[in-house]
């Protein structure tokens, strides 16, 4: 294992590792299923390394969220194969040479995005690689918060990674790092927060077939004071959070500050703090439905200061379409 990954993380985990081209192919292939994606060594010499970095805690895609892993070979690898009709890939080469083709076309990118059922062909030459893995559903959910509708088909990528994601990039190398050093298990909130970064900033960054939908979704541009008020809302949302406070954060009177996200925002302080605590409740509903969290609707709704369980329910599946229990898939 490569020392950098801690020790016991259930989240920085080999998946697998040694010199056995065999066994690689063997339990990469399990690990996948059932994705049709086969890896094969044409070069059988060298070590390998493939580590899953963030995702379900067992061995195996989560078919409806987010997984990362880290692939490194001293060798030449070829990945093959057809994406299933429910997930997304990212593939980015830190190091060594590759080749992509996807749908028959060779990608001039060492960084590309696959889509559901689009085939594909990479070769690599001694490579270390990320993949990140998006369910088709969990896209599908956040441009329907983004949209107030869910995609009709699912959505198309620009193959090629954009030069507009360099930023992106960062955060996805960091979002790694930090999976690696064993902090997320200490602080599944954090994980699931930093997902969201990522997944939001590929829907942003990255084109696509609704990206000009998401062009007219963005807001203009926010007063100082009303960003202020706002970033002290998503960093004290866990915390008892007064419209007085709200007002010395953002640095005018309360009387100017109400005015101003009227204005701005179509609604009150409070009421953009209630949806950002609901936005909270959305994203631990998720990681229970995904396996990397554990609880139920009511724990989550009291964590965020929701007391009124019926009133609740009603914001909920006003906000997102359907009641908090089908979210996380439980009994309230």
């Amino acid at each position: 294992m490569r020392k950098r990954f801690s020790e016991g993380s259930p989240i920085a985990s080999t998946v697998v590792t040694g010199d056995d081209f065999d066994e690689l192919e063997h339990t990469f292939q399990a690990f996948l299923a059932p994705d049709t994606v086969k890896l094969h060594t044409p070069a059988r010499t060298g070590f390998f390394d493939i580590s899953q970095l963030s995702g379900l805690r067992v061995p195996g895609i989560d078919p409806h969220g987010l997984s990362f892993y880290e692939l490194t070979l001293d060798s030449d690898v070829v990945l093959h194969g057809e994406e299933t009709p429910d997930a997304y890939t990212v593939v980015v080469t830190l190091t060594g040479r590759s080749q992509i083709t996807i749908d028959g076309e060779v990608i001039p990118s060492r960084h590309v995005v696959t889509g559901p059922e689009a085939r594909f062909r990479t070769t690599f030459d001694h490579p270390d690689i990320l993949l990140l893995r998006l369910g088709e559903r969990l896209v599908a959910d956040t441009m329907r918060e983004r949209l107030g509708e869910a995609p009709t088909s699912p959505l198309r990528f620009d193959p090629v990674i954009a030069s507009s994601m360099d930023q992106w990039l960062t955060l996805l190398h960091t979002f790694g790092e930090t999976a690696a050093s064993g902090m997320f298990d200490r602080s599944p909130l954090a994980a699931a927060h930093f997902e969201k970064l990522l997944l939001h900033g590929l829907l942003d960054a990255q084109p696509h077939s609704r990206s000009g939908d998401l062009d007219e979704e963005r807001p203009r541009p926010k007063s100082t004071a009303v960003r202020r008020a706002m970033t002290y809302c998503e960093e004290r949302a866990a915390e008892p959070v007064s419209i007085g406070e709200l007002a010395t954060a953002a640095r005018i009177s309360v009387r100017a500050l109400q005015s101003a996200f009227r204005t701005e925002l179509g609604l009150t302080p409070m009421e953009y703090l209630r949806r950002v605590r609901l936005d909270h409740v959305h994203q631990d509903l998720l990681a229970i439905a995904q396996g990397r969290a554990e609880g139920n609707v009511t724990d989550v709704a009291l964590r965020w200061g929701f007391t009124h369980l019926g009133r609740f329910s009603a914001l909920y599946r006003d906000t997102y379409g359907k009641l908090p229990s089908e979210t996380a898939r439980l009994t309230a």
